[in-house]
């Protein structure tokens, strides 16, 4: 650990995780194993937020890249930045910039005359959030301890109404805003919270962790640490414990499907660039699906299912599959409506043949967290939630996510993509398909094995 009179460089990375929580910040430098290592789904969206930046820098042709690729070059970062703006480079990419014990590397600086210059950050996001602003007024302050006179700042996030149709388009897919007056709004007390910083840096002990002192939305995040600090004694329920029921509104629930039942799950793939034409940035397109179906109360259950295997816009054929498998009759029941009725809108949209189909589709859809979300079946062993991780392992134990290759969504969409998109998992691809499959099938099994729990509560 450093000694108190040690200089610890304070990165625009460290500068934000104590905007976060001074406590985090403390942590990186002082304990840092208590920090869970990257996992492939974070670092996939590294990567989703990389692949955003050429397309970016693709509209400041000028554009002299610096940056770096090991630890050597960072260190000679701020030298070549300074000889790149000596000789009269117009725009930098990646230029790094020291200021007292505070550094940050900013993502586009382009010279506007002598020392005036325009400052850019680039997000992957569909928008600004706070802190954007925050961290661009860090790089402010740090630039004009250069001498720079930072003129105008603008973040450039992608623009998710954009819809590919033949190569992507730069100019299209970015959106430009300025952020100017709310950065030297953020800027005039960023001293003082540098300063602040760099006093926790120094401390030989934590600020108080208390997660409620958590800011800009990041509380989930360092509840991981908070628990890798103070690890949660195990909750055990009480032997009693035991639901509440409203027989009646659930038995009214039931009874206002109609058989056949088809219970519907999607898993879909998204980008930050659009794969294939006619889909938006961040659009979740479904790529495959399970279903179940109940003919009637007292019919074998039948399982089919789609999945797409090739490197192709799957819309199209698991739509013509699906309009097949699910019939014109008979509720179509999900778990949190409002996902798979988006894409069913959305397919339509993408599909004008299948628009009418699938807005008839969406007529029959039944949400089977009602029951839980209106609290008619509770548990506390849900914790509150109504979410179907939390309502399957006490309702139907005997069922279980934890023994699958694929565990839950977000694993889903990224290792189709690596597998069947990018080919980064090529080797995998028939373990990574079968997986899918059977993570997908689990779904729709645990609704139907709720349902039938449903019915045993409401007596039927």
């Amino acid at each position: 650990m450093k000694t108190r009179n040690s200089v610890v460089q304070i990165s625009k990375s460290d500068y934000m995780l104590f905007l976060k929580h001074p406590a985090w910040l403390w942590v990186k430098k002082h304990d840092p194993s208590k920090i869970p290592p990257v996992d492939d789904a974070t670092q996939a969206m590294f990567d989703a937020g990389h692949a955003f930046e050429p397309y970016v820098e693709s509209l400041f042709p000028e554009g002299v890249t610096l940056g770096f690729s090991d630890y050597d070059e960072y260190l000679s970062l701020p030298v070549r930045t300074q000889r790149a703006l000596e000789s009269g480079a117009q725009v930098l990419f990646q230029p790094r910039f020291e200021w007292k014990d505070f550094t940050c590397i900013s993502d586009i600086v382009s010279v506007v005359e002598g020392n005036t210059v325009d400052l850019y950050e680039i997000k992957s996001s569909t928008k600004v959030k706070p802190e954007h602003l925050y961290d661009l007024a860090f790089q402010k302050v740090v630039l004009e301890g250069n001498g720079l006179s930072v003129r105008n700042v603008s973040v450039i996030h992608v623009n998710n109404q954009y819809v590919r149709r033949g190569e992507v388009n730069p100019r299209e897919l970015t959106a430009f805003e300025d952020v100017t007056d709310r950065v030297n709004e953020i800027a005039a007390k960023t001293p003082g919270y540098m300063q602040a910083a760099a006093q926790v840096v120094q401390s030989t002990t934590m600020p108080d962790p208390n997660p409620s002192l958590t800011k800009l939305g990041a509380k989930a995040e360092w509840l991981q640490i908070y628990e890798n600090i103070f690890p949660p004694e195990p909750r055990v329920w009480p032997e009693d414990t035991a639901p509440t029921i409203d027989k009646q509104a659930i038995a009214g629930f039931l009874n206002d499907l109609t058989y056949p039942l088809y219970f519907l799950d999607y898993e879909t793939m998204s980008g930050i660039i659009p794969y294939f034409d006619g889909q938006r940035p961040y659009q979740q397109v479904p790529m495959q699906y399970s279903l179940h179906i109940l003919q009637t109360p007292d019919s074998e259950l039948e399982h089919r299912e789609f999945l797409h295997r090739d490197n192709s816009d799957p819309a199209r054929p698991l739509v013509e599959q699906l309009v097949g498998d699910v019939g014109t009759e008979g509720s179509v029941i999900v778990w949190f409506e409002g996902f798979e009725k988006s894409r069913n809108t959305e397919l339509g949209e993408m599909l004008p043949e299948y628009r009418e189909a699938m807005a008839a589709l969406n007529d029959r859809v039944v949400d089977l967290i009602i029951p839980f979300k209106k609290k008619w079946y509770d548990d506390p062993r849900f914790e509150g939630s109504a979410s179907i991780k939390k309502v399957l392992p006490v309702l139907c134990p005997e069922l279980s996510y934890k023994t699958l290759g694929i565990q839950e969504g977000g694993s889903a969409q990224r290792l189709w993509m690596e597998a069947v998109l990018d080919g980064t998992r090529e080797n995998e691809k028939e373990q990574i398909l079968a997986d899918l499959l059977e993570y997908c099938g689990l779904d729709t099994l645990a609704m139907v094995k709720i349902y039938n729990q449903l019915k045993l509560s409401a007596g039927e």
